[in-house]
């Protein structure tokens, strides 16, 4: 396999996984627990605050490898 095929199939993957990113950013965003509209005790505000910040912290990883990637692809 010459440089620029390994390139191609390099950038293909890239592309996979991109896809891949940005299905699962949509899902995870759309996961985030809306804060609760009444009043709660402390444990389910606590429980509401652990999810947000777990499904924060995924999307802010997710993110950031998706702009390498699009860096690395050249897509703004």
């Amino acid at each position: 396999m010459n440089q620029s095929s390994m390139n191609e199939a390099g950038g293909d993957d890239r592309r996979t996984r991109l896809r891949d990113l940005d299905e699962t950013l949509d899902r995870l965003r759309a996961e985030l627990p809306a804060p609760p509209g009444d009043a709660t005790d402390f444990a389910d505000s606590g429980q509401y605050l652990a999810a947000r910040e777990e499904l924060e912290g995924q999307i802010e990883l997710l993110e950031s490898e998706r702009e390498r990637l699009r860096g690395e692809l050249g897509i703004s």
